[in-house]
């Protein structure tokens, strides 16, 4: 006889199985349990973990994009990401030399009481600045081409740095530059002109404030190599990522994430951590279950933290978008996605991460160590994860 869950959990004794169900119900097993899956697939835990320790998860693992000033997520969330917030260089800077910083101080001290380190992403060229003034764009006229002049990029960036010296940890170079909505250069010069602001703006950052770090664009595997190639790689401290896209399930993200690294191997980026400053999915036409949003989010963070990825930035706790996976819903309170959040977070935050693996039949294992104990998260791309009833009667239920 046995049950079937399709998502895994933690449990509690020396070496615990993590039941997590690719839907809702959340279980506990104890040692001992015997743990299949359909397709004839072995067990997890009759193999090897061949995938290196990727060290202990940190709370800054756990970002967030909070799109309206003043609102706090409903989650914990040690990282904060700023955008679409409205300070954009556009809205900071609104004529030459002249700042408005009133959003971003309410941000940054906001983030500062909540204890969130803070990645500020830069760029949106004010139309005083731009290459190209008139050109339309919903973040203002000319706020998606590249800046005319890069003293301007270079004093924008410097009085930020100033301003916000030991309280702004990280700076993002522009956001998802190859999507159309944030940047209207040729794409054959992408890559170069992105390479150059990078550049310019480590010089800044990094003159006022040392200890904060610089974060390239999130791109493509093809748009980072074209980064590298033009002297990127150097330029920054951190690799940006969109490590998810429309249509892609959270397991895609290991394969992503290989083709990122692989561009990496050999060149100065190389060892560099990499974050993943895109993490958000669009529903496919008709939605999906809110369980199996909820699943989404659990197998990301156990991926991402299991890949070594450094932060996961999700876009957004306020995003209203009806065909994105969201975290709060109309009045603000956390959705069944953000309570798996919450959840895999308990999980994850200051346990030792010993990588993530998967049989040929779509069984995920992942491995983490805490308090002591060695923990597996478990689930089925391709069928069911099975446990006896001796586990199920001993297991404990979270929906």
């Amino acid at each position: 006889m046995s049950h079937k869950h399709p998502l895994a959990t933690l449990g509690h004794s020396a070496h615990t199985l993590l039941a997590a169900a690719l839907f809702a119900a959340l279980l506990y097993l104890p040692l001992g349990c015997s743990v299949g899956a359909t397709s004839g697939a072995a067990s997890p835990l009759q193999k090897e973990q061949t995938a290196e320790s990727t060290g202990v998860v940190p709370s800054e693992f756990f970002g967030m994009v909070v799109k309206t000033p003043g609102v706090e997520p409903g989650v914990a969330a040690a990282s904060r990401r700023l955008w679409d917030s409205g300070v954009t260089w556009a809205a900071l800077e609104p004529a030459s030399g002249s700042f408005v910083w009133t959003t971003l101080d309410a941000e940054v001290a906001a983030a500062a009481q909540a204890g969130a380190q803070v990645t500020l992403t830069l760029g949106m060229t004010p139309a005083w600045a731009s290459s190209q003034p008139g050109l339309a764009s919903s973040y203002g006229a000319g706020a998606t081409a590249m800046p005319a002049n890069l003293a301007d990029w270079d004093a924008y960036v410097t009085a930020v740095a100033t301003r916000y010296r030991g309280r702004i940890s990280a700076y993002e170079v522009w956001n998802a530059p190859e999507n159309a909505a944030y940047w209207s250069g040729a794409p054959g010069q992408l890559g170069a002109n992105l390479a150059v602001l990078a550049t310019h703006t480590a010089s800044a950052v990094h003159s006022m404030d040392p200890a904060a770090v610089v974060v390239s664009p999130a791109l493509s595997p093809a748009g980072l190599a074209a980064f590298i190639a033009a002297g990127g790689g150097a330029a920054v401290d951190v690799v940006g990522s969109a490590l998810n896209g429309p249509g892609q399930a959270p397991e895609d993200m290991s394969t992503v994430l290989q083709q990122v690294r692989g561009v990496l191997v050999g060149t100065a980026a190389d060892g560099k951590p990499v974050w993943n400053d895109g993490s958000s999915w669009l529903l496919p036409q008709g939605g999906l279950p809110a369980a199996t949003q909820g699943a989404y989010v659990a197998r990301a963070l156990l991926l991402g933290a299991g890949l070594g990825v450094g932060r996961m930035h999700w876009y957004a706790w306020d995003e209203s978008d009806a065909s994105a996976l969201l975290l709060a819903d109309a009045q603000g309170m956390p959705t069944p996605a953000a309570n798996a959040y919450a959840t895999v977070e308990g999980w994850l935050a200051g346990a030792q991460m010993n990588g993530c693996s998967a049989t040929a039949a779509g069984v995920w294992t992942c491995q983490l160590v805490r308090g002591g104990q060695t923990e597996w998260g478990v689930w089925s791309t391709g069928g069911s994860v099975t446990t006896s009833s001796f586990c199920a009667s001993k297991s404990t239920y979270i929906e």
